[in-house]
């Protein structure tokens, strides 16, 4: 079961990381800027954003096993989709699929394990599946980088295909039989929930996405997606808690915990600190290092933090098992510190490229830990009858963070380069 699970997650991992290594190839082959390309990701992120707090209420409505299996076919079918796309608009379609697909993916690998295993399991099941989506990241670096190269970015896709056939047969035959929850939230559908929340999400993301392109708010379509983005919020937040809604989309009464506001705002560093810290390093050695290179060459490279951070989860939960969540996050953070420093040091260009290896495991040794130690010492300790709940709050914040990174990340390199021109 757990194979399965990690194989279905498997997909959205390797699709994400392979596609942002060869975004440049995209555009050059639709025959589209740098600008326009980024909304292959943007698209992506917006769904994928949408669909987390979503995820819940879908899998109680549908059928836990029915709602991961349909997740992993629309993953697939979507993945079709994206590898025949003859331009950009049709790219986009099927790429906002595949985000809103993936967030299932994403989000019941973790729901999975919180719902069917004893707590004792827990913890060495979370590590096996960890594992295996480390290994995915490394497989999507180093396997599209090679195929874009030899035969064509359209064909990244196509494995997918492979990974969800494999996973569903799996799935289907260990994945438990788990009773649908009879309550009043899983057979009824919030809609107004649905559209505010998917009101906020979508122009939040557009907003931090495509603010520093735009302009910010001098632009007015900026201006007019942060008004409706915050009203709907507002709108959504009250609707949630109002008494006269009898099936809330998601229990926003859990903020109040402690364990759940801390998720909340660890889970919003992690979003950070997992998509800034090297976001740019792929852009970097591809466009601006002195010898551009190959995406298989960049991804060779960016895939030595994955497969570090594979070799060295097992070792991380009894690490944290001995010395607690907060030595284990105190001590990640102090190594992202080294990690970004000689980060700092070495992106010049006159830097070799197998100098960046060092500061990518030390990114590891902070990755690793991290989401590890986050999930283990916050939502793991609410109630039971809470966690999934619990679960879809943490779990829509790192996304939100990661948005929200990558963001800063764009603002301050367009500053040094006004500064330098």
């Amino acid at each position: 079961m757990l194979f399965g699970l990690g194989l279905a997650t498997w997909m959205e991992f390797y699709s994400y990381d392979g596609v942002n290594l060869v975004l440049p190839d995209m555009a050059g082959t639709l025959g589209i800027s740098q600008d326009q390309a980024s909304w292959i990701l943007t698209t992506y992120l917006s769904a994928l954003l949408f669909g987390v707090p979503l995820s819940i209420w879908m899998a109680g409505h549908f059928g836990y096993l029915r709602y991961i299996i349909g997740s992993a076919v629309v993953f697939a079918m979507a993945s079709v989709g994206c590898a025949a796309a003859p331009d950009l608009a049709t790219l986009l379609l099927w790429r906002a699929v595949q985000g809103f697909a993936g967030a299932g993916l994403t989000m019941w690998w973790r729901a999975s394990v919180y719902m069917i295993m004893p707590l004792k399991q827990r913890s060495g099941s979370m590590m096996r599946i960890s594992v295996m989506l480390y290994l995915a990241t490394a497989a999507g670096l180093v396997f599209c980088g090679y195929v874009t190269d030899n035969f064509g970015w359209r064909l990244i896709f196509l494995p997918n295909v492979l990974f969800a056939a494999v996973a569903i047969r799996l799935l289907v035959r260990h994945f438990p039989d788990v009773p649908r929850p009879a309550n009043a939230r899983a057979v009824a559908v919030d809609r107004l929930g649905i559209m505010l929340l998917g009101i906020v999400l979508v122009s939040l993301q557009v907003v931090l996405s495509r603010g520093e392109i735009d302009d910010w708010f001098r632009s007015a379509r900026i201006q007019l997606l942060t008004w409706i983005g915050l009203v709907a919020l507002l709108l959504f937040v009250a609707w949630q808690l109002s008494p006269r809604n009898a099936a809330p989309l998601l229990q926003l009464s859990l903020v109040g915990n402690r364990n759940v506001q801390a998720a909340i705002c660890l889970g919003l560093f992690a979003g950070i600190v997992v998509s800034g810290s090297i976001y740019a390093a792929p852009e970097y050695l591809r466009n601006v290092f002195p010898h551009q290179l190959s995406a298989t060459q960049a991804g060779r490279i960016m895939c030595v933090y994955a497969l570090t951070a594979a070799a060295i989860r097992p070792l991380v939960s009894k690490s944290i098992a001995r010395f607690g969540q907060r030595k284990a996050m105190t001590v990640a953070f102090s190594v992202l510190v080294g990690s970004m420093l000689l980060f700092a040091r070495l992106m010049t260009t006159g830097t070799p490229d197998t100098d960046y290896v060092v500061p990518l495991i030390l990114y590891a040794f902070c990755l690793a830990p991290m989401l590890s130690a986050i999930a283990s010492g916050t939502v793991s300790r609410v109630q039971l009858a809470q966690q999934l709940d619990a679960v879809a709050i943490y779990m829509t914040f790192p996304q939100f963070g990661a948005s929200l990174d990558v963001t800063l990340v764009t603002i301050v390199l367009d500053w040094r380069e006004t500064l330098h021109s």
